[in-house]
């Protein structure tokens, strides 16, 4: 009986550890190009999504621990996600018009 509730303990202490990992994660392997606003919840519905749909090929016991993760993870995400939200529009606003200062300076001027 010990042995079942430290593995439960252990499972709930490395979810806890993970949330927010997919907001982080998000943001890091995003191009500028592809910046959004609440990338980690996102990134954590396409994940489960591809987890019940067979996209992935792990045994179901961690596809089980993985949904699992992914759920518990994603009011975390929610809420880091609505606190840059600000960064976030910053970032996107910011590249969009540093993208079309670029473009309209490669361009000759037709005089």
């Amino acid at each position: 009986m010990k042995f079942g509730i430290g593995i439960w303990a252990l499972v709930v202490f490395i979810s806890i550890l993970m949330s927010g990992c997919s907001s982080i994660r998000a943001r890091t392997e995003a191009s500028d190009k592809k910046w959004t606003v609440y990338p980690g919840i996102q990134q954590d519905v396409k994940e489960t999504g591809k987890l019940f749909s067979g996209e992935r090929s792990e045994p179901d016991w961690e596809k089980g621990l993985i949904a699992t993760i992914l759920i518990f993870d994603l009011p975390f995400s929610a809420v880091f996600d609505t606190v840059v939200v600000p960064y976030d529009l910053y970032r996107i606003y910011t590249l969009k018009h540093l993208g079309e200062a670029r473009e309209s300076t490669r361009q000759p001027s037709a005089q």
